[in-house]
């Protein structure tokens, strides 16, 4: 049965829950990948092209990750970015320490669903000998 805009209830649903994420998302704020361990964090850097624009390995907890979420802050504002949106998977008790450091900051939150990323990465190059800046908290 058609609807009379040609909509389907599915269609709705995705529409909203995507407009939902642009609003976490803007097109002015660059992204602030972190993928959280016990005590090495990496975090990127990145605009919405996925283009890098900073990387850099965090030698810390999670707790102590408010240095990196500054760093990442200054690196978008230098690349012209308004802001930022901290985005990492829901893996552990660690996501909600983080979110807790973005929401004290006024950064954006987000979790990524661990199979997105997971199809992500075969898409890019995996090369693992990257040269990465060490700091520890």
């Amino acid at each position: 049965m058609g609807n009379g805009n040609g909509l389907s209830w599915g269609d709705r649903n995705r529409n909203a829950r995507l407009a939902r994420l642009r609003a976490l998302v803007p097109l002015d704020n660059a992204i602030v990948g972190i993928d959280l361990a016990d005590r090495k964090q990496m975090v990127i850097v990145t605009d919405h092209d996925s283009k890098v624009l900073a990387r850099k390995i965090f030698r810390c907890r999670a707790w102590d990750l408010g240095v990196a979420l500054d760093w990442a802050g200054q690196r978008a504002a230098a690349a012209g970015f308004a802001g930022v949106t901290v985005a990492c998977e829901p893996t552990g008790h660690r996501w909600r320490v983080l979110g807790q450091l973005a929401a004290d900051r006024g950064m954006a939150f987000v979790c990524v669903q661990p199979s997105m990323t997971a199809w992500s990465r075969r898409a890019e190059d995996l090369t693992s000998d990257k040269p990465m800046r060490r700091t520890r908290c």
